[in-house]
């Protein structure tokens, strides 16, 4: 597997690196930190040389975003939930091509940054198949947008959103179509756009993870990206599902090599007590430090196979069928992150439960576990695929 970045990616992850770490850390949303990775240039990796970007596709997002979440976890997840919506629109190629030019000159030229505003308090993960309840009504020539999503990370720094909504309209193309959902590019600046804070949680705390409330925001007709009967026909869905679910697990593994990195020094130099042996060389400190390290080792390696693969695929019904294999992926990051954190801080004790590296590390470790796909879905998909390959062996 090859771990080596472009170089221009290189020196730019290497300058927000250098950006970040004196912030780091911090258990609420401090702007400085989407600055110093705007800074570096970091927010254009999705976005082609030839458009003013660098270049990069999924797998160095994966690798930029797992270096920035061993420093700071919640800095990645924001980081990565710019380039999952991004990379997701080019790879997909089925945004308005005006829109997704919009985007990308923003995001080049003044630093914009953008999410996906998808998750509803009353709907749920939309990875359930929820429709929304934020509603899009034609008015004239004009989308009008009502409702409010939640779980919008980094939203004080976003300048645009794309926001799910339920459309709701008597207009005659919108019956004839039988059009149901609609995903619509919202710029934050808008009138009828308010920005709420509400995450207040177990991990990453700084990734300022709000309230998206929309009341009458008038949307010229463009702003629509693509309306469908439902997801299931949506032809950006594959893309999605594979850049969101690999940048967040990417992110997670970097929490979990971040632990490790973190407790090293700490064991091989530390003494306890009057003993001449340091916390290192006592073996059942060596078991778990082995164990965690494995366990990250492995998740890293199934992690960057799988995108590697997804980034050699042509042909929707091969993605389709990789999708399964993104989600054993996420499981395994997540599992990996969860474990590696817990032992380290039980190999630290007293000073790993206090507050610092190992502590933060693991609650935002944690966090991963609700990031779809849950394990309780992916477990009964993965049966489901078993179910229908099997053929009963000839009487």
């Amino acid at each position: 597997m090859n771990d080596t970045l472009p170089l221009n990616i290189a020196e730019a992850l290497a300058q927000g690196l250098e950006f970040l770490r004196p912030l780091a850390g911090e258990d609420s949303f401090n702007p400085a930190v989407p600055a110093a990775l705007l800074r570096a240039g970091l927010q254009r990796l999705p976005v082609p040389l030839k458009d003013g970007g660098l270049g990069g596709g999924l797998v160095d997002a994966m690798r930029v975003l797992a270096e920035l979440g061993s420093v700071d976890g919640s800095a990645a997840l924001g980081l990565a939930m710019h380039y999952q919506t991004l990379g997701a629109a080019m790879e997909s190629e089925s945004w308005p091509p005006a829109l997704l030019n919009e985007v990308i000159s923003a995001v080049c030229e003044q630093g914009a940054l953008i999410n996906l505003a998808a998750t509803e308090a009353r709907g749920g993960s939309p990875a359930r198949g929820a429709l929304p309840w934020v509603t899009a009504r034609r008015q004239g020539s004009n989308w009008v947008i009502n409702g409010e999503k939640r779980w919008t990370t980094w939203l004080p720094a976003l300048r645009y959103a794309v926001v799910t909504a339920r459309i709701v309209d008597s207009h005659p193309s919108v019956i004839e179509k039988k059009l149901r959902l609609g995903s619509f590019l919202l710029d934050l600046s808008l009138p009828g756009v308010e920005r709420l804070p509400a995450f207040d949680g177990l991990g990453m705390r700084a990734s300022a993870s709000g309230i998206l409330d929309l009341k009458d925001v008038c949307l010229d007709d463009d702003r629509l990206i693509a309306a469908s009967v439902a997801r299931v026909n949506d032809p950006r869905r594959a893309s999605a599902q594979a850049w969101f679910g690999l940048c967040v697990s990417a992110v997670y593994l970097g929490v979990g090599e971040g632990a490790r990195n973190a407790l090293l020094p700490w064991a091989v130099e530390r003494k306890p007590g009057d003993s001449r042996t340091t916390v290192a060389e006592i073996p059942s400190v060596r078991h778990r430090l082995g164990k965690l390290d494995a366990e990250l080792r492995a998740a890293r390696i199934v992690l960057f196979e799988v995108a590697q693969r997804w980034e050699t695929i042509t042909g929707e019904n091969g993605r389709e069928d990789c999708l399964s294999d993104v989600a054993l992926a996420k499981l395994k990051v997540t599992e990996a992150a969860v474990f590696a954190t817990d032992h380290a801080m039980r190999i630290a004790g007293g000073p790993g439960f206090s507050r610092g590296e190992l502590e933060r590390a693991f609650r935002d470790a944690r966090a991963g576990l609700i990031h779809p796909p849950l394990e309780d879905v992916a477990y009964q998909e993965f049966a489901k695929k078993l179910i229908q390959a099997y053929r009963p062996p000839c009487v």
